[in-house]
């Protein structure tokens, strides 16, 4: 071939030029064969469907449109005219001439008579001058000036960046070495933000405060009502601890035992500790029998318990009945509650800055002499503070001895609560008050400061 031709494809005026398959480069891009002439591709035999070196697809000029048969020249060579494919007589010779002549026909009538295809055929067309470089420059003009953009690309800086993708298991969508590698490194979850400890515990005691003060401004029954209130449920508690620890105490003999202990030091006359008594003594009649006539497991444990629960609570809490009923009942309470709360603050917090030496290493190793010093001084200061408020009507005397009282007897409380929960394993005896965990956890000091000021009330005589 010459390689001097003057035209490149796709410049206007340029040539069309056949090319082997009947298809110009730049009629490649984007066909493909549709799903019914690939079916019939692999469904015609070898020798049907292999096409012949030399056959070709036409171009048409523009508007210039081809039937149906100009693109199946050679599909069907059974239905050449003049020639049987199923006669022996017939020689190959004759085939390939009739077959010649018919393909010469089919083709003249699509490329018109103007002798374009019979010099193709002989060879004198423009084909001779389309030299490889002219080829490379069809093919490939779409995208001129990739090469260049590939050039230019490269010569810039790129900043390196980490990859976005969605990954399981991974909430930033970053990927990093460890995704790669599989190393996943332990993060601690942050604990949930919410109110501090101390915070829960100022709230829940102002709250207790506040129903205090409206029961000693109603005064009578509904103090009454609002401590025995106090101690039933924290007998309930008591019992809901020790179910879970597989005990099975008589709760409702337990229950009714500390109303009965509350009803009898209510209606005593100044016989409050042999009511109390009778009440425990009937719990423990009452459950003894209930015992001995139902069958159950561990009857000695369960009645004890039984028994233990309703006079440790409500027996010791119900000394507080003579003092409501006292004619100062409202000075009286107040005070109590005073000096045995600014007891356990003057104890906590103490303990919590400099507490060093362990009270009760075994029942409470949280307790310190440190912090037990503190509530000593406290107890002691408020109850001395007490004299300097004429409502309350203390001589400082009647104040230290109260602090003093009181100093000896909430921490005994405190350490006998202990004993309880490290017997059952546990760390708190409910959840009904934030911060304090169960009200039984909160009144423990009280539970001994009870009795122990009854007496001193009643040695001073201010139950008269």
């Amino acid at each position: 071939m010459d390689g001097g031709g003057d035209h490149q494809d796709g410049e206007e005026g340029g040539e069309v030029v056949p090319f082997p398959g009947g298809r110009h480069p730049s009629q490649w891009q984007g066909e493909s064969p549709s799903e019914d002439e690939e079916a019939d591709a692999v469904s015609a035999p070898l020798e049907e469907s292999d096409q012949a070196a030399g056959d070709f697809e036409p171009l048409l000029e523009d508007g210039q449109q081809a039937s149906a048969e100009t693109y199946n020249l050679d599909s069907r060579r059974a239905a050449v005219p003049g020639v049987d494919s199923a006669d022996p007589r017939a020689t190959s010779d004759d085939k390939d001439a009739i077959e010649g002549d018919h393909l010469q026909a089919k083709t003249a009538d699509a490329l018109g008579d103007d002798g374009e295809f019979e010099d193709f055929i002989m060879g004198a067309s423009s084909f001779d001058e389309f030299t490889g470089e002219d080829y490379i420059k069809a093919t490939t003009q779409e995208y001129r000036g990739l090469a260049d953009a590939m050039a230019e690309a490269a010569t810039e800086d790129v900043e390196m960046q980490a990859v976005a993708a969605a990954m399981p298991g991974m909430d930033t969508g970053l990927v990093g070495f460890e995704d790669v590698t599989g190393e996943q490194p332990e993060l601690a979850l942050p604990e949930p933000r919410g109110p501090s400890d101390l915070s829960l515990r100022l709230v829940t005691g102002l709250v207790l405060v506040g129903l205090l003060i409206g029961a000693l401004v109603l005064g009578g029954f509904w103090l009454w009502l609002f401590v025995l209130s106090a101690a039933i449920v924290a007998l309930g508690e008591f019992y809901a601890t020790v179910r879970q620890r597989g005990y099975a105490p008589v709760s409702l003999f337990g229950l009714l035992g500390g109303i009965g202990a509350f009803g009898a030091a209510y209606l005593a006359d100044g016989t409050t500790p042999l009511a109390i008594a009778g009440a425990t003594g009937m719990t423990l009649v009452a459950t003894t029998f209930w015992y001995a006539v139902v069958p159950r497991r561990s009857p000695l444990v369960n009645a004890a318990i039984t028994v233990f629960g309703m006079a440790w609570v409500t027996g010791l809490m119900a000394f507080a009945v003579p003092i409501i009923l006292a004619p100062r009942f409202q000075e009286l309470i107040l005070a109590l509650a005073l000096v045995t709360g600014f007891f356990d603050i003057g104890s906590y917090f103490v303990g919590r800055a400099i507490g060093r030496i362990k009270l009760a290493k075994v029942l409470s190793p949280k307790k310190t002499f440190e912090g037990l010093l503190g509530g000593i001084v406290t107890a002691l200061a408020v109850g001395a503070g007490l004299a300097y408020i004429d409502w309350f009507g203390f001589e400082l005397r009647e104040g230290l001895l109260l602090g003093a009282v009181v100093s000896l007897a909430a921490p005994l409380g405190d350490l006998a609560e202990s004993m309880v929960k490290r017997a059952l394993r546990t760390k708190d005896m409910g959840a009904i008050l934030p911060g304090h965990g169960g009200l039984l956890d909160r009144i423990d000091s009280f539970i001994f400061s009870v009795p122990a000021c009854y007496v001193l009330f009643l040695w001073l005589g201010f139950l008269a």
